[in-house]
């Protein structure tokens, strides 16, 4: 196990790929989310609130919370070195946005949101503009951003000096859960099977496939 990770060697590490798979990632998900948002086929639900998401006030401003995703989701694939990560990786957004698009379409959801969303920030104003109330059950945000933080603390274990982040990362997560609710984004219900989508496609995905690469490489060194 090395001690510290060499953060600029790990980002030139296949970066032609990398960014090839970012531009084609990025497209894909923000294209089908928004395409099956805005052309519903069968009858939209409207969700129901739980006692939890009736606690939970409206706070406009947790919108700079809820987008630092934006900053959490590159972290991973790009401190990764070795092209088997990035195809389990790729393979993991695939399945997990495939999942949730599935769902979105088969079973459109909707959820209510405040009468005075209008009266807030102009990045929540630019966030309910391009992202309206369909799409709600599941959160592909939260499992997104639990796919993310499991891929971060796969990489940072193999680095002992990486290790005393991995609470910074899952701190940052549970903010994003949080400000998801805060923002009237999701109900809880919304960001509890968007988790478990989440962890599935990094399981099926990313933790097998280290399980099986590790065994071959046990293997090969033994024989």
């Amino acid at each position: 196990m090395e001690k510290s990770i060499d953060v600029i060697s790990h980002i030139k590490s296949n970066l032609k790929l990398k960014i090839m798979l970012g531009f084609i990632l990025t497209f894909y998900v923000c294209f089908m989310y928004s395409f099956i948002q805005h052309n519903p086929i069968f009858s939209v639900k409207m969700m129901n609130t739980s006692f939890v998401d009736n606690i939970i006030p409206f706070i406009p401003n947790s919108v700079y919370l809820y987008e630092s995703i934006l900053l959490l989701m590159p972290i991973a694939p790009w401190l990764m070195t070795s092209k088997d990560e990035l195809k389990n990786y790729t393979l993991g957004i695939f399945l997990i946005s495939g999942m949730c698009f599935l769902i979105f379409f088969l079973y459109p959801t909707s959820i209510f949101r405040p009468s005075n969303i209008y009266d807030s920030n102009f990045l929540y104003f630019i966030l309910i503009k391009m992202d309206n109330q369909l799409n709600a059950f599941p959160s592909l945000h939260a499992a997104l951003a639990i796919f993310h933080g499991a891929c971060c603390s796969s990489l940072f274990r193999k680095y002992t000096g990486c290790k005393k982040y991995l609470w910074l990362i899952w701190f940052w997560i549970f903010g994003i859960m949080i400000s998801t609710l805060l923002t009237k984004q999701h109900i809880f219900i919304d960001i509890v099977a968007g988790s478990l989508i989440g962890l599935s496609g990094y399981y099926i995905c990313c933790y097998r496939n280290n399980l099986k690469f590790n065994k071959i490489i046990i293997d090969a060194d033994s024989e």
